[in-house]
């Protein structure tokens, strides 16, 4: 139906041929409505536009659904990063011990940067040591709700990227993955940008969200399920969202790997048939205000490792590293 002048002038046409009550009862009006747009009428007359440049907008939605599905492939193709990976692994070695590793939290006050140093040395040293990256491996405290959590930063956050980018230089190549951080997505926040994701995803297989990587060692498969953390997370029982994840999601994983909580916590649980291996991980940020106060007062020194067996489908989680390299050592003839 016409609204706004229009309206007006079509009941006034009405008018002039049809008697005031037909008019009153096409439009359902009152006396004094009608009589009262007739007044308004007459005002608009007075003030005609005869003809103007007004811009009419078109749009095809169609046409533009082909440039939307264009930039799309375009996005796709220029994307680093990735959901599911295979990795082909070849040893001589019965085993290997694999340490997925979190939270490092490079550039805060509270990090032990002395076992930060020790591990390292440790990782390139031990030829059947491999690992991977499960978020938040620098502050990055760009912005936050609380300015403790930004001025504890003894290195600002493009230091904390440059600081990553040279330590990655010496493990990359024994590094399988690197997975999203939350840490990363506060500069998200601000500027839509990622320096550390867009620094990890150049160098190796990089998760952007839950990631989902087949380990082919030797002739044995291997299925892992990572992402920095789950959407279900309880107090009560720290594995509670790795195992919705297997449930809910990706059910037929052996390993399922989580950070960010910095309380490591690990299950081995026989469902749908098949062992699988829950691990959540710890956090070398160990003196932190604000942590102490976000999530425990006491945050352990050493989280968990597995053993992954290259001569049959077999698994073995340590509780820390320590103890999965004292048994790879035994069983790899050290």
């Amino acid at each position: 139906m016409p609204t706004g002048k229009e309206r007006i002038a079509e009941i006034v046409a009405f008018s002039k041929i049809h008697s005031e009550e037909e008019t009153l009862k096409e439009y359902m009006l009152t006396y004094e409505t009608l009589h009262r747009y007739f007044r308004v009428f007459k005002q608009c007359s007075k003030i005609a536009v005869v003809a103007s440049t007004k811009k009419t907008g078109f749009v095809d939605w169609r046409k533009w659904s082909a440039m939307l599905q264009n930039h799309q492939a375009l996005h796709e193709k220029a994307s680093w990063s990735q959901d599911k990976a295979t990795i082909e692994l070849s040893t001589t070695y019965p085993c290997i011990v694999y340490k997925p590793m979190s939270d490092f939290h490079l550039g805060s006050i509270g990090t032990n940067y002395e076992s930060f140093m020790k591990f390292t040395d440790l990782f390139l040293e031990i030829p059947y040591l491999y690992g991977s990256l499960i978020g938040d491996e620098t502050d990055n405290f760009v912005s936050f709700k609380n300015q403790l959590a930004v001025l504890q930063q003894i290195m600002s956050p493009e230091e904390q990227d440059i600081f990553l980018e040279s330590w990655l230089a010496e493990v990359m190549d024994k590094m399988l993955f690197a997975s999203w951080g939350n840490h990363g997505a506060f500069e998200e926040r601000v500027s839509g940008k990622n320096a550390g994701k867009t620094l990890l995803n150049r160098r190796m297989i990089y998760f952007n969200g839950i990631g989902v990587c087949t380990l082919k060692l030797n002739d044995q498969v291997y299925k892992m399920v990572a992402t920095h953390k789950t959407p279900q997370h309880s107090t009560m029982n720290l594995t509670h969202g790795l195992k919705q994840l297997a449930r809910k999601e990706i059910s037929d994983a052996d390993i399922y790997i989580e950070g960010h909580y910095h309380i490591p916590a690990m299950e081995v649980a026989f469902e749908r048939g098949m062992y699988q291996i829950f691990m959540v991980l710890g956090t070398l940020k160990q003196n932190d205000g604000y942590a102490k106060r976000g999530f425990s007062y006491f945050t352990a020194d050493k989280d968990g490792a597995i053993v992954i067996d290259a001569t049959q489908h077999r698994m073995i989680p340590f509780p820390c590293l320590d103890d999965a390299l004292e048994y790879a050592k035994l069983r790899n003839g050290e």
